[in-house]
């Protein structure tokens, strides 16, 4: 079985309300480090690592300057239909719009 690529969002791009873009880049979780830094993503090509079987999360800045993993990211429909992200555990008190934008 094929190990599926983790991703990582550490900053997003808003048009207005909606998330338009994401600073995604691919994790080497063996050694907890960046595989390939991350770049501007729009939110298609993040949907389409999820919908790939990717795991995209969260991270968020830390206190010493480094990151810290939150929760996973999830594909949600906003009432008219267009695809957004959103998190897919909201109960450790982050938020989506706690991450800096870019």
């Amino acid at each position: 079985m094929t190990e599926k690529a983790v991703y990582g969002i550490t900053a997003l791009r808003y048009a207005g309300h909606q998330v338009v873009g994401a600073m995604m880049g691919l994790i080497d979780r063996k050694r907890s480090r960046w595989d390939l830094r991350p770049t501007p993503a729009r939110i298609v090509e993040v949907v389409d690592r999820m919908v790939e079987g990717d795991t995209v999360i969260s991270l968020f800045p830390d206190e010493q300057g480094g990151l810290r993993a939150g929760p996973e990211v999830k594909v949600d429909l906003l009432p008219e239909g267009t695809e957004t992200l959103a998190l897919d555990d909201d109960a450790r008190g982050r938020s989506l719009k706690d991450l800096p934008r870019f």
